[in-house]
């Protein structure tokens, strides 16, 4: 999959912004509880098993991480051109002129 989730690394700047402030570690339960995204969905996220993932869960995962930092969707996701993709753009234009003389 091209699509990829940064669950991971969030919730690992999150766990030190907590512990520099003195609070537990956030676990993928007490985000869910924190969040309101099930905890099914976060374990997804999480292991990179998800399929997809829908608009509000994205909000309430933005939401709740910029409670710690700074964070926007391209914090969470992350796109990666699959091989098969990574054709040109537009095909090379034939510089050698044909002559029909």
């Amino acid at each position: 999959m091209t699509i990829s989730c940064k669950l991971r690394l969030l919730l690992a700047r999150a766990n030190v912004e907590r512990a520099r402030i003195g609070e537990p570690a956030l676990s993928l339960r007490r985000l869910a509880d924190e969040s309101s995204v099930s905890l099914s969905v976060l374990a997804a996220l999480h292991t990179g098993k998800s399929q997809r993932i829908d608009y509000t869960t994205i909000d309430h995962l933005l939401t709740y991480f910029n409670r710690y930092f700074l964070v926007t969707t391209d914090d969470l996701l992350n796109w990666e051109r699959a091989p098969e993709h990574n054709l040109p753009l537009y095909p090379k234009k034939d510089t050698q002129k044909t002559s029909y003389a």
